[in-house]
């Protein structure tokens, strides 16, 4: 649950958040996400995130001064969630398969409990990317997970597990991938499949065999 959700169960008082501007800062941008997600950048409103984050466009421009800007806030803050949710999780160097597994299972479930960031993702893929260019800071938000991740196959080649050929950014890319595809297709390919992938149990199956596609991969 975001912190905007959390705030609006307990009934905000909203001349109290007000007076933290950090607060009010972070209860616009996750309101942004909401309308960017649904609509896109180019149908997104600021009226509609003003009315949903229950505050004005002045104030929403005091803070950004325009809907780009706003626009690259929510993305950033799109990437960090995914990045923490990554940086979080501990990988064990001694146990190589165990860590890329945690990693597999973390980097899935996230795409899975965060149905925004995928749409996110979306949306600014169809845009080339034209707005993540601009966001600062955004490539240094992968440089500890990646370190930590070449440790991790380091160790599984030191103990003859892994292969010798990982390509790290190319293994990065497959595990973020698998998951990510799964979610942002996932109503297409219900359809095409004759199959609710949705449901808990197809999610499970998908899982698991996520893990096994990347572990398969490492493995001599």
């Amino acid at each position: 649950m975001d912190q905007r959700m959390e705030l609006e169960k307990s009934g905000p008082d909203k001349k109290k958040r007000f007076r933290d501007p950090e607060r009010t800062k972070q209860w616009i941008i996750d309101s942004a996400i909401d309308e960017f997600t649904e609509r896109g950048f180019d149908g997104a409103r600021i009226d509609a995130i003003a009315e949903q984050s229950q505050t004005n466009k002045s104030l929403i421009y005091r803070y950004f001064n325009s809907k780009e800007e706003l626009y690259i806030a929510s993305l950033s803050n799109t990437y960090e969630k995914l990045r923490a949710s990554q940086h979080e999780i501990d990988l064990d160097e001694n146990d190589p398969v165990g860590a890329v597994r945690t990693l597999v299972q973390s980097t899935f479930d996230t795409f899975a409990n965060n149905p925004r960031i995928v749409r996110m993702l979306t949306h600014e893929n169809v845009q080339n990317a034209r707005f993540l260019k601009q966001a600062l800071g955004i490539k240094n938000l992968y440089t500890p997970l990646l370190a930590k991740l070449s440790r991790v196959i380091r160790s599984g080649q030191d103990k003859g597990i892994f292969r010798a050929d990982v390509d790290l950014k190319h293994l990065y890319v497959s595990i973020s991938a698998l998951g990510y595809f799964y979610f942002s297709n996932i109503h297409t390919l219900s359809i095409v499949l004759d199959e609710k992938l949705e449901s808990s149990v197809e999610v499970a199956k998908q899982r698991d065999q996520t893990v096994s596609i990347i572990l398969a991969y490492l493995k001599r």
